[in-house]
């Protein structure tokens, strides 16, 4: 207990890792970095001045005691500063209500009573609650603050960066034009923070213009130099600093404050090229030590918390096993209630978890022993109310499927069984001396209709299986078939053929689409065969596709889809014969432009054979409309 109530708050256990420095050195830092360095530096854009907060050891103090100091700190302090005490004392006043609990629970025992008889309510719970639901408020309250605040200072620097790019568009001195840069400068690292995710591309853009500053106006080397000196000294100092947080124990502190160095590095303009790999190097090693040694330390600290959330998520679970059973008799309900008072011993002696999860375990913790202890005083007022209840509910489920067993609408009273048994699933269990009835009359409803249905589909799918077969015996029959060098008569002899294919009934559905094609591909092949020219035999073969449409059961919607197909075709063909012959009128007469000439009119005698077939092949499906 002692080691999660002096745990760091859990917003805190973060360890991001410091990413590599990039041309512009505007990626130090991850977001987590940045995040945390932001957080650490909210009240000082609030608060200017910070104030001390006495020190207060809640754990010697009462739950109304806590509600009093507490309210006293959020009255008098800023809530910045408060921080850390509001993040430590719902720990204490947990503990403390515990206590209370335990206490009260063994004055009601002490006269004889049975502890699941007892009820206890805190009255200074609903106030503390109250207390922090207070200070939440006002923290996000001051959070947009300085969100609001940022986003001025986004405003200001983005026009101090415009304010640059027009230095290099003035024709002053050389000394006017410098002083003007130094103090953008210096209104650029007196400008506050600006909004987590403009920072990188912000100082990106900013140092773009700073260079491009130093190569429009040619500044001489010496000056040049000692500005990057300048920046070279202050980022060795930065290097400086960051080795020492090494040396610091409070490895929270340390990493804090290594946030805060973060920020002055990318203020700090740019360095010499030589010193600038080998010097980025140093402060990256710095970081990675000082990240390691945080990560080390919370993640044990993490790991813990985290086995004691899934040591109490199973007590959790094994309770919820215990309040959701079913139980048939008090002898039951006794020994479910010695095993649940057993876990919440198990409980007491788990340790602490994560801040955040804290309240949440606890409540459902609570939630379902008082769940377990509920179901137990009522077992005995709704236990045969509802055996009843179910009874005539099942009765009902019975008469509904008994009125429709008989039905012939197959798809549609399958449905409204299947949702009946769904439903009777659902209900509980009816009275002993009832259940295996009632359950038998409804089970014998059910089967006459599902009997009835597999009768009808055996008969059906039979008969679909001899069309298979006839349709098989005819595919092999075209195969056998031979021409006889008569056009006409092959022809009608391979439209009999289709004839007969229609004539045959439906087959069963996953053989539908295979057939189809074997016997299609059989036709086209003999009417590719036969002496005709190549538009005839297309004609033929398109007569042969549509012909085999008879029997199809979306025969209508084919038709009309393959008619539309062929329209469209039609009018494009015909748009493109009406622009070619127009551009023939454009085309002055030349022995360069002959052979344009010659070219558009072979493609327009073309496509008017194409058009003259699909104009036939409309003419024969319209005729089967």
């Amino acid at each position: 207990m002692e080691q999660e109530k002096n745990m760091t708050p859990e917003n805190e256990i973060q360890t991001p890792e410091i990413s590599t420095e990039n041309a512009n050195e505007t990626n130090v830092a991850t977001q987590e970095n940045i995040a945390t360095a932001s957080e650490n530096n909210a009240g000082n854009e609030i608060e200017k001045e910070k104030q001390e907060i006495p020190e207060i050891d809640f754990s010697n103090l009462s739950t109304g005691e806590i509600v009093r100091e507490v309210q006293k700190l959020i009255e008098q302090y800023p809530v910045t500063a408060l921080k850390e005490i509001m993040e430590r004392v719902p720990d204490v006043f947990e503990k403390r209500d515990k206590q209370e609990y335990e206490t009260a629970l063994a004055a009601f025992t002490a006269d004889g009573d049975l502890p699941e008889n007892f009820e206890y309510k805190n009255p200074n719970r609903e106030q503390f609650n109250n207390l922090c639901k207070l200070y939440k408020d006002k923290r996000n309250s001051t959070n947009r603050q300085i969100e609001a605040e940022r986003e001025e200072n986004l405003k200001i620097k983005l026009g101090i960066i415009e304010e640059l790019k027009a230095l290099v568009q003035k024709e002053e001195s050389m000394d006017k034009t410098f002083q003007e840069f130094r103090e953008l400068q210096e209104r650029w690292r007196n400008t506050g923070m600006v909004p987590q995710s403009q920072v990188n591309n912000l100082l990106e853009t900013y140092h773009h213009h700073v260079e491009n500053f130093y190569n429009y106006i040619k500044i001489n080397k010496e000056l040049r130099d000692l500005d990057l000196k300048r920046n070279l000294d202050a980022k060795t100092a930065l290097c400086e600093e960051a080795e020492k947080l090494i040396e610091i124990n409070d490895i929270a502190g340390s990493f804090k404050q290594l946030q805060a160095l973060h920020t002055r590095w990318k203020e700090i303009g740019p360095i010499p090229k030589e010193q600038k790999e080998p010097l980025w190097e140093r402060f990256k090693n710095a970081s990675t030590t000082i990240n390691e040694k945080y990560h080390k330390f919370f993640e044990s600290l993490r790991e813990e918390q985290e086995n004691n959330l899934k040591i109490k998520e199973e007590l959790c679970e094994k309770i919820a096993q215990l309040a959701n059973g079913e139980y048939t008799s008090m002898a039951q309900w006794q020994a479910a209630t010695e095993k649940v008072i057993e876990l919440q011993q198990e409980w007491k002696q788990a340790g602490n978890v994560p801040q955040k999860e804290r309240n949440k375990a606890y409540k459902k913790f609570r939630g379902i022993c008082d769940d377990f202890f509920n179901r137990k005083r009522e077992f005995h007022k709704k236990w045969e109310a509802e055996l009843e209840q179910n009874l005539q509910l099942k009765i009902q489920l019975c008469e509904k499927v008994e009125a429709i067993q008989n039905s012939t609408d197959w798809k549609t009273t399958t449905n409204q069984i299947i949702a009946c048994q769904k439903e009777w699933k659902k209900i509980g269990p009816a009275p002993k001396k009832y259940s295996n009835k009632v359950w038998t009359r409804f089970r014998a409803a059910c089967d006459v209709f599902f009997n009835n249905k597999n009768a009808h589909f055996k008969v059906k799918d039979s008969e679909q299986g001899k069309n298979l077969e006839q349709k098989k015996a005819l595919i092999e029959e075209l195969k056998q078939f031979t021409l006889s060098g008569d056009n006409e008569k092959d022809i009608e002899k391979l439209k009999d053929f289709q004839t007969r294919w229609n004539q045959i009934g439906f087959v069963p559905i996953k053989e539908k689409e295979n057939i189809q094609e074997e016997f299609r591909n059989l036709l086209n092949q003999w009417f590719d065969q036969l002496n005709l020219d190549e538009f005839d035999r297309n004609l033929e073969r398109f007569r042969a596709k549509i012909s085999t449409l008879d029997g199809d059961e979306n025969k209508e919607y084919k038709i009309i889809n393959e008619r539309e197909k062929l329209v469209m075709k039609i009018r494009q063909l015909e748009t493109d014969i009406h622009t070619w012959e127009n551009n023939i009128g454009f085309i002055s007469k030349s022995d360069k432009a002959q052979s344009l000439l010659n070219e558009l009119n072979s493609k327009i005698e073309k496509t008017k054979q194409r058009l003259a077939l699909l104009q036939e092949k409309l003419k024969a499906l319209d005729a089967i409309i």
